[in-house]
């Protein structure tokens, strides 16, 4: 409780805290597909003496915190200023002018902060009530924040009590409710379906202020094709869709094309990897756009080459798919290129048997290699791939999962090949990193059974035997998979006919969510930072997005 007598003449300090996003508020209200609603205009306030009027005079200090690395930290880290700077005449009782949360409710994925003025004898503030404890700073530190990450994380009535202490130990309290009601995981928050032409999805990815999808839009010619969607609202952003026939300089582009990978660097430049004209003779594509679609270079390659999948990596982007190595039948090595942040072709290594832990030899390139995805993970500091290839093994031809690892200079490091452990095929055909883990899925088939999913988590040297994850959902493959901020894995899953977006957290837990679509695929995952997840693919004949919450 307050102690002391207040003095409405006294001096006053104003702790402004910054504003980090609350997330709800960027879609409109008129939209039928959202809920009309999620953060409150006002927040919840008590003040102990009433709102900042003229009576309190001129005599406030405006601060601005930097945002903290966490939801919230507790601890005080620095000494208060000693009493004789702290202003105000002696034994008065601090005072509380205004104790606010700001949004008072948050109803799905999102930030709120706490925003305090109080006189400008206070040497210490102390929120109480949070869920990760006691939070204590001087004034000019104090930042609090409470980040909502899921339903299951998050909901609740917080009643937070603010304490404020001047540096003869008196103090003033206030108090102020914040509303946390989220929605269920994978409920969806909004969708696109792209109503130009028909077309499909390959590829998704989040920037920092788009979801940047790719793949082909027939309008009426089949074209390569990305869209830069508004990550609340699912619509497009202005000037786009925007197709390879508008941003390319080549001369003699004729369709059929389509995007298979996208990449966005640091920079937020979209690195779109596709395949040009058709059958064998296909070729090998990719282009860096700006932000706003502008062209900043682009590279064609040879026929019978064509691309899989990119990845941004440390001054470059890294492309990998495969080479025709024999016509009739049709066989393949796997392909890996490197290009600077200016397009020049740094390297390119043929990946083909015998790779690392080979038993057997390929010098009639019987034995074929399908690289899939590629990702750039810092901490290995090196290029991870995974794929499918063919092995010789009890004299018979199978094929099996692998990856394989190479450095930014010198080429292959390391591979694993999966040894059949779990079905007498298997394949990977999806790659991501999840915190400190690169998880990687796709398919496992014995020889009377379809295709069932599969994910597997790879160590340090690319192995994926020890963890894995199999799920009995007959025919069908994880094509896409991605990681949100609580670590929980978001998965795009196809039959021939069907699709399937689902949600787990490890390799033994039920499903987080489930949710089918019938004549619907689905070929690729993506998550923002806030968490919330994209799914890709096609629905009818149609490019289609859906975005679930965390």
């Amino acid at each position: 409780m307050r102690s002391g007598a207040e003095d409405m003449s006294r001096s006053t300090l104003l702790v402004a805290l910054l504003t980090a996003g609350c997330f709800a508020d960027v879609w409109g209200q008129g939209s039928a597909l959202f809920p009309t609603d999620t953060d409150s205009d006002g927040g919840s306030e008590s003040a102990a003496s009433g709102s900042a009027d003229e009576s309190w005079g001129d005599s406030f200090q405006t601060v601005t915190s930097s945002p903290p690395t966490s939801s919230e930290t507790s601890g005080a880290d620095t000494e208060p200023p000693s009493p004789e700077t702290s202003g105000g005449p002696a034994n008065e009782a601090p005072v509380i002018i205004s104790f606010t949360i700001e949004p008072d409710t948050l109803h799905e994925a999102g930030e709120a902060k706490a925003v305090v003025i109080v006189s400008e004898d206070v040497v210490e503030l102390t929120l109480a009530g949070g869920p990760a404890g006691d939070y204590i700073r001087a004034p000019s530190q104090f930042d609090w924040r409470f980040v909502a990450t899921s339903k299951a994380a998050s909901d609740g009535k917080y009643e937070l009590v603010l304490t404020a202490r001047d540096p003869e130990g008196l103090t003033d309290e206030a108090s102020a409710t914040l509303w946390v009601s989220l929605p269920e995981t994978g409920a969806e928050k909004c969708s696109f379906e792209e109503a130009l032409g028909p077309g499909w999805l390959t590829a998704a990815v989040y920037g920092d202020d788009a979801l940047v999808v790719a793949g082909a839009l027939a309008t009426p010619a089949l074209e390569a094709t990305v869209w830069r969607l508004d990550p609340d609202t699912c619509q497009p952003q202005a000037g786009f869709p925007w197709q390879i026939s508008e941003w390319s300089a080549l001369p003699q582009l004729a369709p059929p094309s389509q995007a298979i990978g996208l990449a966005v660097d640091e920079d937020g430049r979209m690195a779109i990897a596709a395949n040009l004209g058709s059958g064998l003779s296909r070729r090998p594509y990719v282009a860096v756009l700006s932000k706003e679609g502008a062209l900043e270079w682009e590279h064609r390659g040879p026929p019978g080459q064509t691309y899989s999948g990119i990845t941004a990596a440390p001054s470059g982007f890294v492309v990998v798919g495969e080479q025709l190595v024999n016509e009739l039948p049709p066989r393949y090595d796997g392909l890996v290129e490197s290009f600077d942040e200016g397009g020049i072709k740094l390297w390119t290594d043929t990946l083909a048997a015998p790779l690392p832990g080979d038993t057997f030899d390929d010098d009639l390139n019987a034995f074929d290699e399908h690289p899939r995805a590629i990702v750039w993970s810092p901490k290995l500091n090196r290029l991870v791939v995974v794929g499918e290839r063919y092995v010789f093994e009890n004299n018979d031809k199978r094929l099996r999962a692998f990856s394989a690892q190479y450095s930014l200079k010198q080429g292959l490091i390391d591979a694993w090949t999966s040894s059949g452990l779990d079905a007498v095929e298997d394949g990977l055909v999806a790659l991501t990193i999840c915190g400190d883990e690169l998880v990687a899925s796709g398919w496992v088939e014995d020889d009377q059974d379809t295709r069932s999913p599969a994910a597997r988590w790879l160590d340090a040297e690319g192995n994926g035997s020890t963890k894995r994850r199999l799920d009995p959902l007959a025919g069908t493959t994880f094509h896409g998979l991605a990681c949100d901020r609580e670590r929980k894995f978001t998965a795009a899953g196809s039959t021939p006919s069907t699709a399937t977006a689902l949600g787990f957290r490890a390799s033994d837990d039920p499903f987080l969510f489930k949710s089918d679509f019938d004549n619907a695929g689905l070929k690729a995952a993506a998550c923002d930072a806030r968490g919330f997840c994209a799914v890709a693919g096609l629905l009818g004949d149609r490019a289609w997005v859906r975005v679930h919450h965390p």
